[in-house]
């Protein structure tokens, strides 16, 4: 049978579905899960080995809990909501970063349109030209689309502004602590 296809039905299940939402956040162990999912324990133990069958998540056991995680990118990705509204805690609309196309440079190419995996640019198909759709889905710091552009209509403002920001609100010590969260 087609992998995608196990995927799908392996969430078509509600329990399966809202375990699976649910260790979206991280590993639980089964007591969280039966928490969270409002399932006797029993049914959640029984749908977290289905879910292990078909490669969906793992498990591991640390004394006498037993731990679940996502094992699958696929469902990952297919389930993660991107939320953009935040950058490191901050309001990202309260953060002046993201790109300004110069019109008169723009040839409309398109490689920021199709190379941005954030949904920033549109294609105005009218004027051929690109356009800053979402300024605020773009990732502060990042500059990569004025890599991309060949014209240099592409601009930003200075590193020193995200630079500035890091300072000012201490994100090193939340980056020390997020590192922290990804190993465990």
């Amino acid at each position: 049978m087609d992998k995608e296809l196990e995927l799908f039905r392996a969430l078509c299940d509600e329990t399966r579905f809202k375990i699976v939402k649910y260790l979206l956040t991280g590993r639980k162990c089964v007591c969280e899960i039966v928490e969270k999912v409002g399932r006797a324990q029993p049914t959640v133990s029984l749908q977290l080995s289905k879910l292990e069958e078909l490669g969906v998540v793992k498990s591991r056991r640390e004394g006498k809990k037993v731990y679940y995680f996502i094992s699958n990118q696929k469902v990952k990705g297919l389930l993660a909501k991107k939320d953009f509204s935040k950058w490191k805690g901050l309001d990202r609309r309260e953060i002046e970063w993201y790109p300004i196309i110069d019109e008169n440079k723009c040839i409309g190419c398109g490689m920021c349109v199709t190379s941005c995996g954030r949904n920033v640019f549109s294609f105005d198909s009218e004027r051929n030209k690109a356009i800053v759709a979402n300024p605020y889905n773009c990732m502060v710091g990042c500059t990569t689309c004025s890599v991309y552009c060949l014209q240099d209509a592409i601009s930003f403002p200075d590193k020193e502004y995200v630079r500035n920001l890091i300072r000012k609100h201490g994100l090193l010590g939340k980056a020390k602590t997020e590192l922290l969260k990804m190993k465990e």
